[in-house]
């Protein structure tokens, strides 16, 4: 398993990359600590993992950056909340899966789990012709987000030629 072993060199772009992160999720300095918890707790690592083990090990970090609106975009043309293959448990195979399926279904488990065990994300649905109030575009792009920083850290440890998003 590949370890957060960051070159010295490269912890100054990672921690600006994680410090606009707090801010995208609304941290402030005397709660920046809380960020870490949520990237290392039950809401976010397991799919992390299982994105990590499943795309980015395989690929080699040989892949474009999947764009918050293009997924958006994804989710909604795909009804992905609804798929089994991003919302189910258990998938046989994702062979044939695009840097968008693997980035969905990170997404969708993430938000899915967090609005059924009343976690840091909680409007409960994904319905981008009913979001007046914006709240679930809000919490789709905090996921998106720690998606982008937890890849750009697990690149910075693991690639050779890395550079931040």
């Amino acid at each position: 398993m590949p370890t957060k072993n960051i070159p010295r060199e490269r912890l100054a772009a990672l921690k600006k990359s994680f410090d606009q992160l707090c801010v995208w999720l609304n941290y402030d300095a005397s709660t920046v600590h809380s960020a870490r918890r949520l990237l290392d707790g039950s809401y976010v690592k397991p799919f992390f993992q299982e994105y990590r083990r499943d795309f980015l090990e395989p690929t080699h970090g040989q892949h474009a950056a999947v764009q918050c609106a293009e997924l958006y975009r994804w989710c909604a043309s795909n009804d992905a909340f609804a798929q089994p293959k991003y919302a189910g448990s258990e998938i046989k195979s994702k062979k044939d899966w695009a840097p968008l399926d693997h980035a969905a279904r990170f997404l969708v488990r993430v938000l899915r789990f967090s609005w059924e065990h009343d976690g840091e994300w909680s409007s409960g649905k994904f319905d981008p012709e009913n979001d007046e109030d914006g709240v679930g575009e809000l919490e789709f792009f905090q996921v998106w987000a720690i998606l982008q920083y937890l890849q750009a850290e697990w690149e910075t440890a693991n690639l050779e030629d890395w550079e931040i998003f």
